[in-house]
């Protein structure tokens, strides 16, 4: 009888061990098919470039894809700002994917700035040195949460 109680036992906790590991399978294969779409559809909904202020919605849907928000505030009066820009430009254009550039008019002089924001919250102000190539690249490498091949290949 002992035994019998035994075997029963040893069937149940076996029956529910079962249960447990196909119910994990599932929801953890429902949960990452919805998160799969959803980064997808996150990603493609905000463009490389835009040319105005992003909303706080594609502002969360930037970050949400791991992309890194490069904030461009320019004045039609401000001769540099306007010189940075094909800089910018042509780097979101490089980066397609992993970078948003934001181009903001402002009305003012003293509303004007560039910061790099990476999906972390960590932000950086980029100057006149840090604006080339190679500078943008060095910020965006360390400030990214999306790696692309041009930041590992220039650690070997």
């Amino acid at each position: 009888m002992a035994s019998e109680n035994s075997f029963f036992k040893e069937r149940m906790f076996a029956v529910v061990i079962g249960l447990l590991m196909i119910g994990s399978t599932a929801g953890y294969a429902f949960l990452n098919a919805s998160s799969g779409s959803g980064n997808k559809q996150v990603q493609n909904s905000v463009p490389d470039i835009v040319n105005r202020k992003l909303t706080l919605d594609e502002q969360r849907s930037v970050f949400l894809s791991g992309r890194v928000l490069i904030e461009n505030r320019f004045s039609d009066e401000c001769g540099y700002c306007l010189e940075r820009n094909p800089v910018l430009e042509g780097f979101a254009r490089r980066m397609s994917g992993f970078v948003v550039l934001e181009n903001i008019r402002v009305d003012y002089l003293n509303e004007t700035g560039l910061d790099m924001i990476g999906s972390g919250g960590r932000i950086v102000e980029i100057n006149n040195e840090t604006l080339t190539e190679e500078g943008l690249l060095d910020i965006f490498c360390d400030i990214a949460m999306k790696i692309p091949k041009e930041c590992v290949l220039r650690e070997v």
